[in-house]
């Protein structure tokens, strides 16, 4: 493919090593395929990399999974490029084309993350939990948190506490940290990398989900009939539109299930903890999935049928015991002993909490099990859509953790509702996993959707 007509530009790929400290090698020409991966679970990146080799270059120069490989690409010719940096982890796959040719796949992981798989710390901390994760991020791997939304960031509602890092890797340590957050209304807390800057970002679900979607004015569609009713109909302008914005497919699996939804605990649980300090047992331990979820969403201005849901009107049982909605069953028990008390603040006598106890205040308890259900719900229907990439290169706001908004023609043959939307397909979604695919020219995004609200609006007529 010509540059005129490639949708990406692979400026750089410096190849590194120790062994060679004074030279730079550039793959760029050699590269077969490259895919950069992201997660909103994940505080780096990770990617590979199939590269050609018709010159000797693993006889000659190794590659022994200790080496730099440094990125430089970007959408068009006068866009601002994006540099990453990744460390060879190994080689994934070896395949000889012929005598003379081999191909070989490497996986890339982000410095950082490197540096944190081969390091062990050992230490305590005192502070609430998002300032000792900034702590151990820029102390170990010279990486710094980023609170970036539109809204303004929420904090924990754990108060003050003590921590002891027990031999652990520093992300394994702030992964550890992140699942104790929680904010009041049970948002539970995502730490990721992203593909369009080099800090670490920490927000809450609620956050996120009352950000606004980057592609607002041009929501991605999926309607396969758009390309005949477009023709002779729309500008230059609404051309390029459609096909940035245009789904190219739409797939889902093992969605809407409450059984597995129940076996989470994210309908109905209980919990129970024992306080070997003051010997004090959990009083209220049920927990409700149907009331976690309205108060979250009314806290961020969603009404209960546009957002996040789940169906919890069956009633199931027995002739002998009865019937009972589901979400009254107990499908899962959480229980815990914890010692509070342990530790006290520089004054000696204000208690600080541990990783595990609340100093006796049970419904700080109570939010960890609701920030579990939120987050199981969140990925009762996960969307996997592929659509053209470049825009992810030119629009700051995109990638993991951002909103986008989605169109889904109504599936129908009646030509009275065609330019209806799938209500249950469309509307705003988080996108949480995302992997870039740069082959022969062509940039496709690969993105793994959650929904956050739905819509019930028609297609544009753009789009009808």
């Amino acid at each position: 493919m010509s540059d005129a007509q490639s949708q990406y530009f692979l400026e750089r790929v410096d190849f590194t090593t120790e062994r060679f400290p004074d030279e730079t090698f550039d793959l760029s020409t050699s590269v077969v395929e490259l895919n950069i991966f992201e997660s909103v679970e994940l505080p780096y990146l990770t990617a590979s990399l199939a590269m050609m080799d018709d010159v000797a270059f693993k006889t000659t120069i190794g590659i022994k999974g200790s080496e730099r490989v440094t990125l430089q690409l970007k959408a068009t010719k006068n866009s601002n490029s994006i540099i990453k940096k990744f460390m060879v982890t190994g080689i994934a796959k070896e395949v000889s084309v012929n005598e003379r040719t081999d191909v070989r796949v490497l996986t890339l992981l982000e410095e950082h993350a490197y540096l944190s798989a081969i390091q062990k710390i050992s230490e305590s901390h005192v502070g609430v939990p998002e300032d000792i994760i900034e702590d151990i991020l820029n102390s170990h791997l010279d990486k710094k948190i980023m609170y970036g939304s539109d809204s303004v960031p929420k904090l924990a509602s754990q108060s003050k506490m003590k921590v002891i890092i027990p031999q652990w890797n520093p992300l394994e340590a702030v992964d550890w940290l992140r699942d104790r957050m929680a904010v009041t209304n049970g948002s539970p807390f995502f730490l990721f990398s992203t593909l369009r800057d080099d800090d670490i970002h920490l927000n809450d679900l609620s956050t996120l989900m009352e950000t606004v979607a980057w592609n607002k004015e041009t929501p991605y569609t999926y309607a396969q009939t758009s390309h005949n009713t477009f023709a002779g109909s729309e500008d230059a302008t609404q051309s390029a539109a459609r096909t940035s914005f245009h789904v190219k497919s739409f797939s889902a699996t093992s969605i809407e299930s409450t059984m597995r939804l129940a076996q989470a605990g994210a309908l109905g649980s209980e919990f129970n903890v024992l306080d070997l300090t003051s010997g004090s047992e959990t009083q209220d331990g049920f927990h409700s999935g149907r009331d976690t979820l309205n108060v979250f969403l009314e806290d961020i201005g969603f009404l209960p049928e546009d957002g996040i849901s789940f169906d919890d009107s069956l009633s199931i049982g027995t002739p002998n015991k009865g019937e009972f909605g589901v979400s009254n069953y107990k499908s899962k028990s959480f229980s815990s002993v914890v010692a509070s008390q342990q530790f006290y603040d520089n004054d000696g006598k204000t208690p600080l909490a541990g990783y595990h106890d609340e100093n006796a205040n049970f419904g700080l308890y109570k939010l960890k099990i609701k920030s579990a259900a939120l987050r199981s719900l969140l990925m009762n229907n996960v969307f996997t859509i592929s659509v053209p990439g470049q825009p992810y290169l030119l629009e700051n706001r995109a990638g993991v953790g951002s909103i986008i908004k989605l169109n889904y023609a109504e599936p129908t043959l009646d030509a009275s509702r065609m330019s209806e939307v799938d209500k249950n397909r469309s509307g705003n979604f988080l996108v949480y996993r995302t992997r870039h695919k740069f082959v022969d020219g062509l940039y496709d995004a690969h993105l793994d959707i959650v929904t956050v609200s739905y819509t019930h609006l028609t297609l544009p007529t753009i789009y009808s």
